[in-house]
């Protein structure tokens, strides 16, 4: 019998700050400060940080913002030895089903205007680009593609993530969409 290791999905510890910079150097010209990842564990209550591992090793990362009625992605990476294996789609659903529980309506991110393979991911789950940010990225000058999902309480949204979510297994990531509509 073989046994096929688990993906998991679980919330960042300090711990794993280190581990989730080594990726950050590997995949972005320019990674986030040293102690921004320890300040919004231990200072922001309004946003969730999350990590992808299979046998203790963590293959990528991702964190979302509430403000107010919405949902911001922060962040999101996966090793580049582990890229293009349906580890984002993991990751991003893991951010959906957060959305979901901190009572969020819709989800926003910007994304680099180059990335196209990120692009197609988010449209995959429903997003669509709205705009852009001139000039948004520091490290050298390319523009952010703005990017929103219509309300992820539409049936159409639900839909499209259980539909999603079916291709994906990981523990930790939870259920499908839920089924009521959240009070004001």
């Amino acid at each position: 019998m073989q046994v096929v290791p688990r993906l998991s999905v679980e919330r960042m510890r300090f711990d794993d700050i280190a581990a989730v910079q080594q990726i950050e150097r590997e995949i972005f010209l320019s990674p986030w400060p040293k102690n921004a990842y320890a300040s919004e564990l231990s200072q922001n209550r309004q946003a969730c940080y999350l990590v992808l591992r299979r046998d203790g090793v963590i293959l990528g990362y991702a964190g979302i913002w509430r403000v107010a009625r919405e949902a911001h992605v922060t962040t999101i990476g996966v090793r580049a030895s582990d890229q293009h294996r349906g580890l984002g789609t993991v990751l991003f659903a893991a951010l959906i089903q957060r959305a979901y529980e901190m009572g969020a309506r819709w989800i926003t991110l910007e994304v680099r205007a180059t990335n196209l393979h990120a692009m197609r991911l988010y449209e995959r789950f429903g997003f669509k680009a709205i705009g852009r940010r001139r000039g948004y990225y520091t490290d050298n000058g390319e523009d952010a593609v703005i990017m929103w999902s219509d309300s992820i309480h539409a049936p159409a949204f639900k839909q499209r993530f259980a539909t999603i979510l079916t291709g994906v297994d990981a523990a930790g990531l939870g259920g499908g969409p839920p089924q009521e509509y959240p009070a004001a």
